[in-house]
């Protein structure tokens, strides 16, 4: 039975705006500058509190810990109140969810993002009815690219390996990947700290609509109904 696994920001949906915005209210709040638009695209990944301590790195500056949990908490109230204010999902997403459905392929969010958040999103985007499971950063101690969500969620799904393709937009998907011996699909448009050659995806799509001959090449018989 043959399963995808897709990431959330930067994959499913561009979270960037209502990401940023929440950055920006607590560095302002604390006396701090903006992140300006175009610095935020490789601050996106590993959770809220990277996120923060990567915008007070680009003010340069750090808080100890206790400043930066509060803080951390402050960041995901105030995102968890807008947090499809400006969030869109990708191009000719719809069009291969719906493929994938109809071909009773399962499928799975695996996020570094806190599950409660990404649930809330899933529903906020109409997208929360085409995955049979959801693992978020925080469902386990570890998260990408350590192995583990990956294969709680294979393990959810009841599907091996090999069956499986991750799709993401950056090293921590496909290093999970790797480390769950899954092969990997990543859309070139989300976010990323490394440069796309250094993903070492299996294969890296420009747009939706390039998905299904990538998957059907990766694994061939497992997804030619896509």
């Amino acid at each position: 039975m043959p399963a995808l696994l897709f990431d959330l920001d930067g994959t499913l949906a561009d979270t960037k705006p209502d990401l940023h915005a929440a950055m920006n209210h607590v560095l302002t709040k604390n006396g701090l500058a903006e992140v300006p638009d175009d610095a935020i695209t490789n601050m996106i990944g590993g959770g809220a509190r990277e996120i923060l301590k990567r915008g007070l790195s680009e003010n340069g500056t750090s808080w100890d810990d206790t400043k930066l949990d509060a803080a951390t908490e402050e960041f995901v109230l105030w995102y968890d109140r807008n947090i499809d204010a400006n969030t869109t999902i990708y191009p000719n997403l719809l069009p291969l969810l719906n493929a994938a459905q109809a071909a009773n392929i399962k499928m799975a969010v695996v996020t570094n993002k806190r599950e409660s958040l990404s649930a809330k999103l899933l529903f906020r985007l109409g997208l929360h009815h085409y995955f049979d499971v959801l693992v978020g950063g925080d469902t386990l101690p570890k998260r990408k690219p350590d192995p583990d969500t990956i294969e709680l969620a294979l393990q959810r799904l009841g599907v091996a390996p090999q069956e499986a393709i991750m799709v993401g937009d950056s090293e921590a998907d496909t290093g999970g990947a790797i480390a769950a011996n899954v092969a990997s699909i990543c859309v070139s448009f989300g976010y990323r700290r490394v440069s796309l050659e250094a993903l070492q995806a299996d294969a890296i799509i420009d747009d939706y609509n390039e998905f299904a001959e990538a998957a059907k090449r990766l694994k061939p018989g497992l997804f030619d109904t896509l």
